[in-house]
Protein backbone atom coordinates (compact mmCIF):
# COMPACT_ATOMS: atom_id res chain seq x y z
CA UNK A 1 0.00 0.00 0.00
CA UNK A 2 1.39 3.71 -0.94
CA UNK A 3 0.74 5.43 2.27
CA UNK A 4 1.13 9.44 2.62
CA UNK A 5 1.81 10.62 6.22
CA UNK A 6 0.86 14.66 6.23
CA UNK A 7 3.22 16.17 9.20
CA UNK A 8 6.04 14.83 10.60
CA UNK A 9 5.35 16.00 14.13
CA UNK A 10 2.59 15.51 16.15
CA UNK A 11 3.20 11.73 16.28
CA UNK A 12 3.83 11.69 12.08
CA UNK A 13 6.93 10.09 12.71
CA UNK A 14 5.64 7.11 15.13
CA UNK A 15 2.91 6.81 12.18
CA UNK A 16 5.26 6.29 9.25
CA UNK A 17 7.37 3.98 11.47
CA UNK A 18 4.17 1.60 11.60
CA UNK A 19 3.14 1.78 8.43
CA UNK A 20 6.92 1.47 7.14
CA UNK A 21 6.88 -2.01 9.76
CA UNK A 22 3.97 -3.28 7.46
CA UNK A 23 5.35 -3.54 4.44
CA UNK A 24 3.75 -0.02 2.83
CA UNK A 25 5.66 2.33 0.58
CA UNK A 26 5.31 5.51 2.98
CA UNK A 27 5.86 9.23 2.12
CA UNK A 28 6.09 11.40 4.87
CA UNK A 29 6.20 15.54 4.25
CA UNK A 30 7.10 17.81 7.26
CA UNK A 31 4.57 20.43 5.94
CA UNK A 32 4.95 22.90 8.94
CA UNK A 33 9.02 23.19 8.44
CA UNK A 34 9.35 21.78 12.05
CA UNK A 35 10.97 18.49 12.07
CA UNK A 36 14.27 18.17 13.27
CA UNK A 37 16.83 17.12 10.09
CA UNK A 38 18.22 13.81 12.50
CA UNK A 39 14.33 12.75 12.77
CA UNK A 40 14.37 12.82 8.47
CA UNK A 41 17.06 11.47 8.59
CA UNK A 42 16.13 8.43 10.48
CA UNK A 43 12.86 7.76 8.60
CA UNK A 44 15.05 7.79 5.35
CA UNK A 45 17.67 5.30 7.06
CA UNK A 46 14.05 3.48 7.56
CA UNK A 47 12.71 3.58 3.90
CA UNK A 48 10.67 6.56 4.03
CA UNK A 49 10.35 9.14 1.15
CA UNK A 50 10.48 12.54 2.30
CA UNK A 51 10.07 15.24 -0.16
CA UNK A 52 9.91 19.07 0.56
CA UNK A 53 6.55 19.16 -0.49
CA UNK A 54 3.41 16.41 -1.22
CA UNK A 55 4.38 15.30 -4.32
CA UNK A 56 2.15 15.06 -7.68
CA UNK A 57 1.44 11.38 -7.08
CA UNK A 58 -1.61 9.04 -6.36
CA UNK A 59 -1.65 7.36 -2.68
CA UNK A 60 -3.79 4.46 -1.47
CA UNK A 61 -3.92 6.23 1.66
CA UNK A 62 -3.54 9.63 3.50
CA UNK A 63 -3.41 9.97 6.77
CA UNK A 64 -2.83 13.24 8.63
CA UNK A 65 -3.57 15.37 12.24
CA UNK A 66 -7.32 16.63 12.02
CA UNK A 67 -6.08 20.05 12.74
CA UNK A 68 -3.57 19.85 9.57
CA UNK A 69 -5.56 21.71 6.62
CA UNK A 70 -6.25 20.25 3.44
CA UNK A 71 -4.91 22.93 1.43
CA UNK A 72 -1.53 20.75 2.22
CA UNK A 73 -2.94 18.14 0.01
CA UNK A 74 -2.55 20.29 -3.67
CA UNK A 75 -0.96 18.08 -5.71
CA UNK A 76 -1.92 14.37 -4.89
CA UNK A 77 -4.70 12.27 -4.86
CA UNK A 78 -5.78 9.25 -3.14
CA UNK A 79 -8.25 6.52 -2.51
CA UNK A 80 -8.83 6.83 0.77
CA UNK A 81 -8.05 9.80 3.52
CA UNK A 82 -8.26 9.66 7.64
CA UNK A 83 -6.95 11.51 10.43
CA UNK A 84 -3.96 10.26 12.75
CA UNK A 85 -6.41 8.98 15.12
CA UNK A 86 -7.88 7.07 12.38
CA UNK A 87 -4.54 5.92 11.91
CA UNK A 88 -4.09 4.82 15.63
CA UNK A 89 -7.59 2.95 16.10
CA UNK A 90 -6.55 0.71 13.50
CA UNK A 91 -2.87 0.17 14.34
CA UNK A 92 -3.27 0.14 18.27
CA UNK A 93 -2.47 -3.37 19.55
CA UNK A 94 -1.22 -2.16 23.46
CA UNK A 95 -3.89 -4.81 25.52
CA UNK A 96 -3.03 -2.56 29.07
CA UNK A 97 -5.90 -1.03 30.78
CA UNK A 98 -5.74 2.38 29.63
CA UNK A 99 -8.38 5.64 30.23
CA UNK A 100 -7.52 8.45 27.68
CA UNK A 101 -8.55 12.12 28.34
CA UNK A 102 -8.41 14.49 26.30
CA UNK A 103 -10.96 18.15 26.51
CA UNK A 104 -10.53 22.17 26.19
CA UNK A 105 -9.55 22.73 29.77
CA UNK A 106 -8.66 20.47 32.42
CA UNK A 107 -6.72 17.79 30.85
CA UNK A 108 -3.43 17.64 33.13
CA UNK A 109 -5.52 18.50 36.11
CA UNK A 110 -7.07 15.46 35.98
CA UNK A 111 -5.26 12.78 34.85
CA UNK A 112 -2.62 13.93 37.73
CA UNK A 113 -5.62 13.63 40.19
CA UNK A 114 -6.98 10.22 38.91
CA UNK A 115 -3.18 8.93 38.69
CA UNK A 116 -2.71 9.59 42.53
CA UNK A 117 -5.93 8.28 43.65
CA UNK A 118 -5.48 5.48 41.73
CA UNK A 119 -2.17 4.76 43.26
CA UNK A 120 -3.42 5.68 46.95
CA UNK A 121 -5.57 2.88 46.17
CA UNK A 122 -3.08 0.35 45.50
CA UNK A 123 -2.87 0.22 41.56
CA UNK A 124 0.53 0.42 39.27
CA UNK A 125 0.27 3.41 37.52
CA UNK A 126 1.90 5.06 34.13
CA UNK A 127 0.85 8.28 33.77
CA UNK A 128 1.43 10.30 30.48
CA UNK A 129 1.01 14.41 29.81
CA UNK A 130 2.04 17.37 29.01
CA UNK A 131 4.41 17.40 31.77
CA UNK A 132 6.46 14.09 31.04
CA UNK A 133 5.51 10.53 30.82
CA UNK A 134 6.48 7.92 33.65
CA UNK A 135 5.54 6.00 36.43
CA UNK A 136 3.59 7.42 39.05
CA UNK A 137 4.80 5.57 42.78
CA UNK A 138 3.60 6.65 46.26
CA UNK A 139 2.20 10.23 45.66
CA UNK A 140 4.79 11.51 42.81
CA UNK A 141 4.87 11.23 39.66
CA UNK A 142 8.63 10.13 38.02
CA UNK A 143 9.13 11.65 34.57
CA UNK A 144 11.50 9.64 32.41
CA UNK A 145 10.53 11.06 28.97
CA UNK A 146 9.24 13.56 27.07
CA UNK A 147 6.83 13.28 24.30
CA UNK A 148 3.85 14.87 22.64
CA UNK A 149 0.27 13.89 23.70
CA UNK A 150 -0.52 13.96 20.48
CA UNK A 151 -3.10 10.49 19.68
CA UNK A 152 0.37 8.68 17.81
CA UNK A 153 2.43 8.76 20.71
CA UNK A 154 -0.26 6.12 22.12
CA UNK A 155 1.55 3.65 19.74
CA UNK A 156 4.84 4.45 21.88
CA UNK A 157 4.15 3.85 25.29
CA UNK A 158 7.05 2.21 27.24
CA UNK A 159 6.46 -1.36 28.06
CA UNK A 160 5.89 -2.61 31.56
CA UNK A 161 3.01 -4.36 33.74
CA UNK A 162 1.03 -1.67 35.27
CA UNK A 163 -2.62 -1.63 36.34
CA UNK A 164 -3.62 1.20 34.70
CA UNK A 165 -1.99 4.24 31.94
CA UNK A 166 -3.38 7.76 32.28
CA UNK A 167 -3.01 9.35 29.28
CA UNK A 168 -3.58 12.80 28.38
CA UNK A 169 -4.41 13.37 24.88
CA UNK A 170 -4.63 16.71 22.99
CA UNK A 171 -6.98 15.97 19.60
CA UNK A 172 -9.00 12.45 19.52
CA UNK A 173 -7.34 9.56 20.72
CA UNK A 174 -7.71 5.85 20.02
CA UNK A 175 -11.46 5.09 20.39
CA UNK A 176 -10.44 2.09 21.81
CA UNK A 177 -9.68 2.82 25.36
CA UNK A 178 -10.99 0.87 28.05
CA UNK A 179 -12.10 4.22 29.53
CA UNK A 180 -12.05 7.56 28.03
CA UNK A 181 -13.05 11.24 29.06
CA UNK A 182 -13.81 14.40 27.56
CA UNK A 183 -13.22 17.16 29.80
CA UNK A 184 -14.84 19.79 28.46
CA UNK A 185 -15.61 21.66 25.16
CA UNK A 186 -15.93 25.37 26.25
CA UNK A 187 -14.97 27.23 23.48
CA UNK A 188 -15.69 24.92 19.71
CA UNK A 189 -12.48 26.59 18.56
CA UNK A 190 -11.62 26.61 14.68
CA UNK A 191 -8.94 23.89 13.79
CA UNK A 192 -7.59 23.20 10.18
CA UNK A 193 -7.27 26.85 9.15
CA UNK A 194 -11.19 27.43 10.26
CA UNK A 195 -12.35 24.12 8.38
CA UNK A 196 -12.55 22.30 11.07
CA UNK A 197 -13.79 22.13 14.77
CA UNK A 198 -12.39 21.03 17.81
CA UNK A 199 -15.48 19.14 18.11
CA UNK A 200 -14.29 17.32 14.99
CA UNK A 201 -11.07 16.05 16.64
CA UNK A 202 -12.16 15.54 20.07
CA UNK A 203 -14.92 13.21 19.66
CA UNK A 204 -12.53 10.52 18.25
CA UNK A 205 -11.39 9.40 21.65
CA UNK A 206 -14.80 8.34 22.38
CA UNK A 207 -14.35 4.72 23.06
CA UNK A 208 -16.23 1.77 21.56
CA UNK A 209 -14.80 -0.44 24.66
CA UNK A 210 -15.81 0.83 27.53
CA UNK A 211 -17.71 3.98 27.95
CA UNK A 212 -16.58 7.66 27.99
CA UNK A 213 -17.42 10.46 30.66
CA UNK A 214 -18.21 13.95 29.66
CA UNK A 215 -19.79 16.95 31.53
CA UNK A 216 -23.18 16.70 32.40
CA UNK A 217 -23.73 19.63 30.11
CA UNK A 218 -22.31 18.42 27.27
CA UNK A 219 -23.80 15.21 26.82
CA UNK A 220 -26.46 16.71 23.96
CA UNK A 221 -22.85 16.87 21.93
CA UNK A 222 -21.56 13.85 22.11
CA UNK A 223 -24.72 11.83 22.45
CA UNK A 224 -25.15 12.09 18.60
CA UNK A 225 -22.19 10.01 17.64
CA UNK A 226 -23.49 7.14 19.19
CA UNK A 227 -20.68 5.29 21.89
CA UNK A 228 -22.04 4.78 24.97
CA UNK A 229 -21.84 8.08 27.49
CA UNK A 230 -21.74 8.45 31.38
CA UNK A 231 -21.93 12.49 32.78
CA UNK A 232 -20.10 13.61 35.91
CA UNK A 233 -20.36 17.62 37.30
CA UNK A 234 -22.29 16.88 40.65
CA UNK A 235 -19.45 14.60 42.97
CA UNK A 236 -17.95 17.52 44.75
CA UNK A 237 -18.54 20.96 46.17
CA UNK A 238 -17.15 23.37 48.39
CA UNK A 239 -18.76 23.98 51.57
CA UNK A 240 -16.59 26.09 53.23
CA UNK A 241 -16.02 30.17 52.16
CA UNK A 242 -12.55 29.41 49.82
CA UNK A 243 -9.43 31.98 51.32
CA UNK A 244 -6.41 32.12 49.80
CA UNK A 245 -4.01 30.03 51.00
CA UNK A 246 -6.46 28.24 53.97
CA UNK A 247 -7.63 24.78 53.44
CA UNK A 248 -11.06 23.76 51.37
CA UNK A 249 -13.55 22.02 52.92
CA UNK A 250 -15.50 20.45 50.35
CA UNK A 251 -18.34 18.12 50.20
CA UNK A 252 -17.95 14.47 48.67
CA UNK A 253 -20.59 12.21 46.63
CA UNK A 254 -18.94 9.29 46.72
CA UNK A 255 -20.68 5.89 47.89
CA UNK A 256 -21.85 8.00 50.14
CA UNK A 257 -22.00 11.60 51.63
CA UNK A 258 -18.65 12.65 53.24
CA UNK A 259 -16.62 15.76 54.39
CA UNK A 260 -12.97 16.62 52.76
CA UNK A 261 -10.57 18.89 53.82
CA UNK A 262 -8.50 20.14 50.90
CA UNK A 263 -4.86 21.47 51.28
CA UNK A 264 -4.35 25.18 51.09
CA UNK A 265 -1.12 24.95 48.98
CA UNK A 266 -2.72 25.05 45.96
CA UNK A 267 -6.11 26.37 43.75
CA UNK A 268 -8.28 23.94 44.62
CA UNK A 269 -11.15 25.69 44.21
CA UNK A 270 -9.99 25.52 40.44
CA UNK A 271 -9.83 21.84 40.47
CA UNK A 272 -13.27 20.88 41.90
CA UNK A 273 -14.95 19.95 38.32
CA UNK A 274 -11.37 17.41 37.76
CA UNK A 275 -12.11 16.11 40.86
CA UNK A 276 -15.75 15.45 39.93
CA UNK A 277 -14.60 13.65 36.68
CA UNK A 278 -11.94 11.29 38.64
CA UNK A 279 -14.37 10.20 41.16
CA UNK A 280 -16.24 9.20 38.06
CA UNK A 281 -13.12 7.01 36.96
CA UNK A 282 -12.64 5.50 40.36
CA UNK A 283 -16.52 4.67 40.52
CA UNK A 284 -16.63 2.90 37.15
CA UNK A 285 -13.26 0.87 38.06
CA UNK A 286 -14.83 0.09 41.50
CA UNK A 287 -12.42 1.75 43.57
CA UNK A 288 -13.30 1.77 47.34
CA UNK A 289 -14.30 5.04 49.15
CA UNK A 290 -11.33 5.09 51.80
CA UNK A 291 -9.19 5.18 48.62
CA UNK A 292 -10.90 8.19 47.10
CA UNK A 293 -10.86 10.06 50.21
CA UNK A 294 -7.55 9.16 51.19
CA UNK A 295 -6.22 10.32 47.64
CA UNK A 296 -8.16 14.21 47.74
CA UNK A 297 -6.89 14.66 50.72
CA UNK A 298 -3.54 14.04 49.84
CA UNK A 299 -3.28 15.60 46.63
CA UNK A 300 -1.44 18.80 46.36
CA UNK A 301 -2.43 20.02 43.13
CA UNK A 302 -0.06 19.60 39.79
CA UNK A 303 3.34 20.95 40.30
CA UNK A 304 3.54 24.01 39.00
CA UNK A 305 -0.42 24.31 38.76
CA UNK A 306 -2.11 26.94 40.45
CA UNK A 307 0.37 26.87 43.35
CA UNK A 308 0.00 28.98 46.33
CA UNK A 309 2.74 30.68 48.35
CA UNK A 310 3.46 34.43 50.45
CA UNK A 311 6.09 36.35 50.66
CA UNK A 312 7.27 39.26 52.46
CA UNK A 313 3.43 39.71 52.96
CA UNK A 314 2.54 39.59 49.50
CA UNK A 315 -0.03 36.18 48.35
CA UNK A 316 1.40 34.50 45.29
CA UNK A 317 -0.41 32.35 42.75
CA UNK A 318 2.18 30.50 40.29
CA UNK A 319 0.63 28.75 37.20
CA UNK A 320 2.84 26.98 34.44
CA UNK A 321 0.77 26.24 31.61
CA UNK A 322 0.92 25.85 27.81
CA UNK A 323 -3.02 26.36 27.61
CA UNK A 324 -2.99 29.74 29.42
CA UNK A 325 -5.15 31.68 27.25
CA UNK A 326 -7.89 33.91 28.10
CA UNK A 327 -10.39 31.49 28.97
CA UNK A 328 -7.74 29.80 31.94
CA UNK A 329 -7.39 33.54 33.06
CA UNK A 330 -11.50 34.15 33.00
CA UNK A 331 -11.06 30.55 35.61
CA UNK A 332 -8.00 32.02 38.25
CA UNK A 333 -9.46 35.20 38.32
CA UNK A 334 -13.08 34.10 38.87
CA UNK A 335 -11.65 31.63 41.96
CA UNK A 336 -9.94 34.58 43.50
CA UNK A 337 -12.13 36.50 43.44
CA UNK A 338 -14.67 33.85 45.02
CA UNK A 339 -11.58 34.35 47.88
CA UNK A 340 -11.68 38.31 47.75
CA UNK A 341 -8.02 38.21 46.57
CA UNK A 342 -8.29 39.94 43.60
CA UNK A 343 -7.67 43.80 45.69
CA UNK A 344 -4.98 45.17 44.95
CA UNK A 345 -3.84 42.99 42.40
CA UNK A 346 -1.25 42.51 39.18
CA UNK A 347 -1.45 39.52 36.81
CA UNK A 348 1.62 38.59 34.79
CA UNK A 349 1.94 36.96 32.12
CA UNK A 350 5.25 35.22 30.83
CA UNK A 351 5.44 33.74 27.40
CA UNK A 352 8.55 32.10 27.85
CA UNK A 353 9.71 32.95 24.05
CA UNK A 354 8.78 35.74 21.64
CA UNK A 355 7.57 32.79 19.21
CA UNK A 356 4.87 32.03 22.23
CA UNK A 357 4.29 35.99 23.11
CA UNK A 358 2.86 35.95 19.01
CA UNK A 359 0.38 33.39 19.27
CA UNK A 360 -1.02 34.86 22.54
CA UNK A 361 -4.51 36.77 22.02
CA UNK A 362 -3.65 39.58 24.27
CA UNK A 363 -6.52 41.94 23.17
CA UNK A 364 -8.78 39.21 24.75
CA UNK A 365 -6.76 38.23 27.51
CA UNK A 366 -6.83 42.25 28.72
CA UNK A 367 -10.39 42.11 28.63
CA UNK A 368 -10.73 39.45 31.22
CA UNK A 369 -8.10 41.46 33.49
CA UNK A 370 -10.46 44.75 32.82
CA UNK A 371 -13.32 43.12 34.13
CA UNK A 372 -11.84 41.64 36.94
CA UNK A 373 -10.30 45.09 37.65
CA UNK A 374 -6.61 43.50 37.67
CA UNK A 375 -3.62 45.14 36.05
CA UNK A 376 -1.81 43.07 33.31
CA UNK A 377 1.52 43.15 32.56
CA UNK A 378 2.74 40.80 29.71
CA UNK A 379 6.71 39.96 29.10
CA UNK A 380 8.41 40.40 25.97
CA UNK A 381 9.24 36.79 26.74
CA UNK A 382 12.59 37.59 25.95
CA UNK A 383 13.74 38.30 29.55
CA UNK A 384 13.70 35.71 31.54
CA UNK A 385 11.06 35.09 34.39
CA UNK A 386 9.86 38.15 35.80
CA UNK A 387 10.47 39.01 39.54
CA UNK A 388 7.73 39.60 41.73
CA UNK A 389 6.90 43.27 42.20
CA UNK A 390 6.35 44.76 44.89
CA UNK A 391 3.67 46.85 46.87
CA UNK A 392 0.84 44.82 45.97
CA UNK A 393 -1.24 42.56 47.77
CA UNK A 394 -1.53 39.47 45.41
CA UNK A 395 0.71 38.37 42.30
CA UNK A 396 -0.62 36.23 40.02
CA UNK A 397 2.69 34.90 38.08
CA UNK A 398 1.38 32.94 34.93
CA UNK A 399 3.83 31.48 32.48
CA UNK A 400 2.43 30.16 29.27
CA UNK A 401 4.79 27.20 28.20
CA UNK A 402 4.13 26.77 24.90
CA UNK A 403 1.20 26.61 21.75
CA UNK A 404 -2.23 24.77 23.16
Amino acid sequence: MKVLVLDSVHGGKILAEKYLAKKNEVTVVDVYKITPKEVLVSLRHRGAKTPDSVPAEHFDLVTMPCHCPDMFLEGCTYDKRIYFSDSVHDLIDDRRFRIEITGVKGKTSTCYLLAHILDAAGKKVFLHTSRGLGPYIKGKHIVTDFQSIAPPTLLALPKGEYDVLVCELSLGGSGKADLAGITNLLENYGIAKNTRKAEDAKQAILTEKGVTIVPQNEIGIWSKYGKPLRAYGTRVKAVSAPAFGKPLEVEVDYRGTHKVELPGTYLALQYLDAMSMALEFCDAMDIPAEAVLDGLRSFNGVPGRGEISAKDGISILRERNPGISHMSVECTLSCLKTMGALEDAVLIIDPVSKKVCDKMDKDLIGEVADRYGVELRITDGLSGEPQIPEGWKTVIMMTKEGYQ
